[in-house]
């Protein structure tokens, strides 16, 4: 049994790794950038939002005897070794040190932690002793917060940022800029995250509760820290933001949705909190259906994690996410509705399937064909590649029920296609 509050556990973890490439190898590259892979991948394991709720590569069924940190520290290295997957084309087991010694070098080259030797250890440390050192003190929550759902949800997801910056490492950035995009990134967090509790006038417990674990976490100096304080204090606007440094999709994608967590801390999203979102999507420079995606991934990793996760209290939390999600979905694919109904139109299977959804629950296997089939429309229209992610088919019934509704002529057309078609065969017998 691999424990990884003791020394050895990421051997050991190597040991239990024997489904490595078949887990790799669950996306098809086709459709999706290295960036969507990215986030693909860790997305749906919570990694973003401070609680894990399932490994990259290791069977789910360990995650029931491991505390928070434990299974942080495990999703730390995954995400390491994925994006060395991702990168490099393989992660080479044969040369598993070598991999590991870049982990070392980057997180100690970038001044992010660094190996520490216990008291007793006066040897020099193997590369896979710094590694666990770097990954314990990466992970250890030094603060304990009230147990709300956002709050717990948060006061880890700044390690995520370090597989960001990782994968700039990968991509030839030197340490020197990566230590000062760093402190840039951590600080603009903060000040998003303060914009957005800010939003619609009233600084919620929740929102303070995000501010303070953020602030916490970051490694801010003191001048950063009272930066950071002006717009806590509302002195500051979004105008006064600066994101003139190289960002790609993923960091965009995380700045987004650290906003749309903190808005929607307290379920309720206001006009002018959704005004301050719009504003900024635009000073991140992406698209609206980015920012619905933000929302729709959040709500599916919600809802598909609420049984499990203790804080969730009582139904009227999922009732909302649902809510929210058909909203964003109505949006989505209202932007997309005449390239879709053209698409449906080729798809008879697919339109007969989404009207039978609109009557009785679909069985497993339609599902999965209905999934298959919307996946393929994606290759037209790129809003729908959310349902080849984790989290995508919980959404799909809500998905086939606004289908007929907002493109009912290419229900109609299929139907009339039917119906002559019976008719030539009755004509035949």
């Amino acid at each position: 049994m691999m424990n990884p509050s003791k020394p050895g556990w990421i051997r050991k973890y190597f040991s239990l790794l024997d489904n490595y490439s078949e887990s790799l190898n669950k996306y098809s590259g086709a459709l999706l950038s290295t960036d969507e892979l990215f986030y693909g991948f860790l997305q749906p394991t919570g990694i973003m939002y401070g609680f894990p709720t399932s490994l990259l590569f290791l069977n789910n069924d360990l995650m029931a005897d491991l505390s928070s940190e434990e299974a942080f520290k495990i999703l730390l290295l995954e995400g390491l070794i994925l994006t060395d997957h991702l990168n490099k084309g393989k992660f080479d087991i044969k040369s598993l040190e070598k991999s590991l010694e870049e982990f070392v070098a980057f997180y100690e080259e970038t001044n992010i932690e660094k190996a520490k030797k216990g008291w007793l250890n006066f040897k020099d440390l193997t590369v896979y002793e710094k590694l666990e050192s770097i990954i314990a003190q990466r992970v250890d929550i030094k603060t304990s917060f009230s147990n709300k759902l956002w709050t717990t949800y948060l006061y880890n997801s700044l390690v995520f940022h370090d597989l960001i910056l990782y994968n700039d490492y990968h991509n030839g950035v030197n340490a020197v800029e990566l230590i000062a995009k760093r402190r840039r990134v951590e600080l603009d967090v903060i000040k998003i995250i303060a914009l957005a509790a800010n939003a619609d006038g009233e600084l919620a417990e929740e929102e303070e509760a995000i501010f303070e674990v953020f602030m916490a976490s970051a490694s801010l100096n003191r001048d950063e820290r009272e930066e950071a304080g002006m717009y806590w204090d509302g002195k500051l606007s979004l105008e006064t933001v600066d994101f003139d440094y190289e960002r790609s999709w993923v960091l965009n994608r995380y700045l987004m949705e650290i906003a749309v967590l903190t808005v929607w801390s307290d379920r309720l999203v206001v006009d002018s909190e959704r005004e301050f979102l719009k504003a900024l999507t635009l000073k991140l420079g992406l698209g609206v259906d980015e920012r619905d995606k933000s929302f729709i991934a959040i709500q599916a990793f919600v809802m598909n994690n609420y049984e499990t996760i203790p804080f969730l209290q009582g139904k009227k939390d999922t009732e909302l996410l649902m809510e929210g999600a058909t909203e964003r979905w109505k949006n989505i694919l209202g932007r997309n509705k005449e390239k879709l109904a053209a698409e449906l139109k080729e798809s008879k299977e697919l339109v007969a399937l989404i009207r039978k959804s609109t009557t009785r629950d679909l069985s497993k296997e339609e599902k999965e064909k209905a999934r298959t089939q919307l996946k393929d429309l994606a290759k037209t229209i790129p809003s729908l590649t959310l349902f080849m992610l984790p989290g995508g088919a919980l959404l799909l019934p809500i998905v086939l029920k606004i289908i007929p509704d907002l493109v009912p002529t290419a229900f109609r057309s299929n139907q009339i296609e039917a119906e002559q078609e019976e008719k030539k065969e009755d004509e035949k017998q």
